[in-house]
């Protein structure tokens, strides 16, 4: 009975060659053979470790199935193939890596040949006189899906299966493999093409499997018959005088084959690269090419996103087609999974099980150890940081015992900044950081001599109403209040809207018209026009509009003085003067006469003089359109930016808030300091106003209305 017989042939120098390449035949042929071709192109990234891997893997897996069907085992194999290659492609370090790998499988057994290829691997059956490719080329570049189809078939005696890569047809016809082939027994066959290709190029490589249901007609020949016949051939060349010249080169190929085969004279293009004018054009073209594909692909990428985005946005079949893809994708996902899973021993299962939640149980611990830790070295920190702050409190007690301010001031702003940074882990931590600012926060104004006001009275909470509270204007014992685009009043406790500035229109600014039962406004239109508008308490509407003069582009602040509006300009360093004309205001005028370069210029206050405040806190007098001398006691600290001043025509005083250092400061006329008040409650400092009597200052601080007593 004739038997399958196989022989490789491998020629591969692992040094000069420009593939890896790998041929693997198991050993048992209990439930058949299994071979394994592979080949991949050198790169500067060593492969050869993914190629081992393969190998090891499928041909243990192979060895220690319990499958008895070839069919079936093959088709196993190519599942743990399809798992395999994505966890190389992932861990290579080459970008498209698979499609770049040539890789034949299969199993004999009896008469029977079950195989599947991946890239361009060759497979002829030669049948009598015919030579059919059996083994379509597979580019499937996708990892988890790379093997799908599985070639059987049984041979007849004589018949030939020759699997191989590209290299063996370039050098070789396949009409003449067929004749060797058929006429000599697998090893016989490879003896004589190794014969054939003993003048081709070092760096090119032959792996090639050829498997035949031998027949009593066919030749086996040994490697020591060809040297012998060799040896008499030359014996003859010498006996007769003449030297015969053997054409050992492989005859054309007929007009079925695929090509015509090379001859043995090649170019070494690697020893041309060396040269170095070769390299840099390379190099340059290299780059070139480089950049043209990322362009494309840019492009490329771009216009499947849109294509994509558009099609799922008017195509519904798209769309169905796209979620059964995603659908199919995750089933094959946990199909594979699940196959896997059923695959193992009960005693893998339960070895598996217990890895994991030891794996699980020793994460948890490190996480609980880890964060232990950090618990402990957050409150070391926190310790030490509070120790730090309380010899720091010793220290600024010290000073004052010598009377050194200064020194002290010093010392306690370092603490300020130690609780800024200090981190609490706790809600105690977070009380005890809270005492300790307060108490910083008291002794730091004592040393700076700032009254300081622990709980200022508050006389209205207006959050549950206005969210956004721009200014207040205390009239006849009643506060106006501009908040919300809306003009409110609050009186006796009752809080109401009065006014809603609809229609595209903008409230900035406000301010009183101490002889009128009005007040004045800057509103911005839809059109971004500012204008000046009078409000009529009474009648509850605005009765005037006057459009900005030319000159007048910005508008800072505003104020009633002696019946004229006085409007402040910081772009133009300037004071606009609109006199009053009947129940409104005719076209303004510059009131500054000099020029002055004062920069930041936010707001002011008239009582017959003009005090501007800048945003650097510094103070400014002006009189009759012209600058005038104001020594005034500079504060400690100095007064920060976003400080609004405020007078009137009977006051004796100035009074400032500084939102910047929680403040209040009031200054008599000759700019001396009368009174300070500090509090931490005042953290949103907007705006004041200050009773006729001068007993009282309120202060709109965020959402809430503080009342500050005035000493005497």
């Amino acid at each position: 009975m004739a038997e399958l017989k196989y022989h490789k042939l491998f020629i591969h120098d692992h040094i000069n060659a420009r593939e890896l390449s790998e041929t693997y035949l198991s050993d048992s042929p209990d439930h058949g053979r299994l071979f394994l071709l592979v080949e991949l192109p050198k790169t500067k990234i060593d492969q050869q470790p993914l190629i081992d891997e393969i190998v090891n893997q499928i041909g243990t897996f192979f060895d220690t199935s319990n499958q008895t069907d070839p069919e079936i085992l093959l088709e196993d194999i190519l599942q743990e193939l399809n798992k395999l290659l994505p966890e190389l492609s992932t861990t290579s370090k080459i970008r498209n890596w698979i499609a770049n790998l040539d890789l034949a499988v299969g199993i004999f057994h009896e008469s029977n040949i079950y195989l599947a290829g991946l890239g361009n691997m060759n497979a002829i059956l030669i049948h009598g006189n015919k030579c059919t490719s059996i083994l379509e080329k597979n580019t499937n570049v996708n990892p988890a899906k790379a093997f799908s189809n599985i070639i059987s078939g049984k041979l007849d005696a004589g018949d030939v299966l020759a699997l191989s890569t590209n290299s063996l047809f370039d050098y070789i016809s396949e009409e003449k493999i067929k004749q060797l082939v058929t006429h000599f027994t697998p090893s016989g066959a490879v003896i004589k093409i190794q014969e054939l290709l003993e003048s081709v190029p070092d760096f090119v490589s032959f792996n090639s499997l050829f498997i035949k249901k031998v027949t009593a007609h066919d030749v086996e020949i040994t490697p020591q018959e060809v040297h012998e016949q060799q040896q008499l051939d030359v014996d003859d060349q010498n006996l007769d005088g003449e030297v015969i010249v053997e054409d050992r080169r492989p005859p054309a190929k007929s007009k079925k084959s695929k090509s015509t085969p090379r001859t043995k004279y090649q170019v070494d293009m690697t020893v041309v690269k060396k040269l170095s004018l070769i390299k840099k054009v390379l190099y340059i073209l290299g780059l070139i090419t480089l950049f043209f594909k990322l362009i494309g692909d840019f492009f490329k990428y771009i216009f499947n996103k849109i294509k994509n985005a558009f099609l799922f946005s008017t195509s519904k079949q798209y769309r169905d087609t796209r979620e059964t893809d995603t659908l199919d994708k995750l089933k094959s996902n946990v199909d594979e999974k699940y196959s896997w899973w059923q695959r193992l021993k009960t005693s893998q299962k339960i070895m598996l099980v217990a890895f994991f939640i030891i794996i699980l149980v020793f994460v948890q611990s490190l996480v609980f150890m880890t964060q232990d830790k950090a618990d402990k070295d957050k409150n070391d920190t926190y310790s030490e940081t509070i120790q730090l702050i309380n010899n720091k409190f010793n220290e600024a007690d010290a000073s004052l015992i010598y009377n050194d301010e200064q020194g002290s001031e010093k010392i306690l702003l370092e603490i300020t900044q130690l609780l800024i940074n200090l981190k609490a882990n706790s809600p105690e931590q977070v009380e005890d950081i809270n005492q300790l600012k307060n108490q910083v926060f008291y002794d730091l104004n004592k040393v700076r001599h700032i009254h300081v006001v622990p709980n200022p009275l508050e006389i209205a909470d207006l959050s549950s109403s206005i969210h956004n509270v721009n200014q207040i204007v205390q009239k006849d014992g009643k506060f106006y209040i501009l908040g919300d685009n809306q003009l409110w009043l609050l009186e006796e406790n009752n809080l109401t809207s009065i006014f809603n500035f609809a229609g595209g229109q903008v409230a900035h600014t406000m301010t009183n018209w101490p002889d009128e039962n009005k007040v004045v406004l800057t509103i911005t239109n839809a059109n971004n026009e500012t204008s000046y508008n009078i409000f009529d308490i009474t009648q509850k509407q605005i009765t005037g509009t006057l459009e900005q003069t030319a000159a007048n582009t910005s508008v800072k602040d505003l104020a009633i003085y002696s019946n004229n509006l006085y409007i402040l300009d910081g772009d133009s360093n300037q004071i606009f003067k609109y006199p009053e004309s009947g129940s409104s205001f005719s076209n303004g005028r510059i009131w500054i006469t000099e020029d002055v370069q004062i920069t930041g210029m936010t707001n002011f206050t008239i009582d017959g003089e003009v005090y501007i405040i800048t945003d650097q806190g510094q103070i400014h007098k002006f009189s009759r359109g012209e600058q005038d001398t104001f020594g005034y006691h500079q504060p400690h600290p100095v007064i920060g930016s976003d400080a609004v001043i405020k007078t009137f025509a009977d006051s004796d005083y100035l009074y400032i808030i500084d939102p910047t250092n929680f403040r209040v400061i009031i200054f008599d006329k000759e700019g001396n300091i009368k009174d300070q008040y500090a509090s931490q409650k005042f953290d949103n400092l907007i705006d004041l106003a200050v009773d006729p009597d001068e007993k009282a200052i309120y202060l709109l601080n965020g959402n809430h209305l503080y009342l500050l007593a005035i000493n005497e």
